[in-house]
């Protein structure tokens, strides 16, 4: 449900790679947001739920494993906020562009940790991994989702949010040691012999510690114009003026990450323009079901 205009476009003078996608239009050519956000929403139980939970479920006979499912989907929907202003959307959807289009699986539910559904978990907004460099070599990716109806604010607040964990050396400060306490005590890979071999990468006790490869994704959703009535355009022009004003997005990061001093990571930098924001954020609550 989403149309892409370009991917992995190195970012000039920086380590940064930039990917754009907007909502794909129908026939009309007119914006299919409520089935992007049903997309999205499809993913709710991948995004949630610790994967022991969901390989106990699977591993039922058929009936138990639907009810199972059915039970764990509720107990998911109920982690979200359903009153006022959120960045939960946006958070689920760039767990969902890490591990659809990168392949970068999520190390932490931090939505399960959750204790008051109408309380934003706080820290980081999600945290993948990948290989790093060489064969030995661990990336851990830091990241950050901002949606904004101004693009520089989005991009520049998503890039100020990951600073302190790229710049911070050894274990940082008191917010990254946070994160990789979580990432001991509640890492969620399925695996073990996996999940063992990040946790001794991660351990700043550990040799492998000095070899892991710091690196982020970012989100940056923001309002831009979409066809309002039927026919008004055609789906190679509207992806046309959105690839033109591309390069100039990329400039914009290039300053934002230079101006940082985080040019030299290698960040993931997802642009997505949605016509406004708060449909956004209303459509993907009515696809999580938290609307009516």
């Amino acid at each position: 449900m989403l149309t892409t205009v370009t991917t992995h476009a190195q970012v000039e003078d920086t380590k940064a790679i930039a990917h754009c996608h907007h909502v794909a239009l129908d026939g009309s050519c007119l914006p299919r947001l409520s089935d992007f956000t049903d997309e999205v929403a499809n993913w709710l139980l991948d995004y949630v739920t610790p994967r022991r939970h969901l390989m106990a479920a699977s591993s039922s006979n058929q009936q138990e494993a639907r009810l199972k499912n059915e039970r764990l989907r509720r107990q998911a929907i109920d982690t979200f906020k359903r009153y006022g202003m959120s960045g939960e959307q946006g958070e689920m959807l760039l767990f969902v562009l890490a591990e659809s289009l990168l392949k970068l699986p999520q190390l932490l539910c931090k939505m399960d940790l959750k204790t008051d559904r109408e309380m934003h978990f706080h820290g980081l907004d999600g945290v993948h991994c990948g290989p790093g460099g060489a064969p030995d070599e661990l990336a851990i990716y830091w990241c950050e989702s901002k949606v904004h109806k101004d693009l520089d604010r989005a991009l520049s607040e998503a890039l100020e949010g990951l600073k302190p964990f790229l710049l911070s050396a050894g274990t940082g400060d008191s917010d990254k040691r946070r994160e990789l306490a979580l990432l001991e005590h509640y890492m969620d890979l399925a695996d073990p012999e996996l999940q063992k071999l990040i946790l001794d990468s991660i351990n700043p006790h550990s040799a492998a510690f000095n070899r892991v490869s710091w690196r982020g994704i970012c989100l940056v959703g923001f309002d831009y114009e979409y066809p309002r009535k039927p026919n008004q355009v055609r789906h190679g022009e509207f992806t046309a003026k959105v690839k033109t004003a591309f390069p100039q997005w990329c400039q914009m990061a290039k300053s934002r990450a230079t101006n940082r001093g985080i040019e030299s990571f290698e960040i993931h930098i997802f642009y997505v323009p949605f016509g406004f924001c708060d449909d956004f954020r209303s459509a993907m609550k009515k696809s999580l079901g938290l609307l009516a």
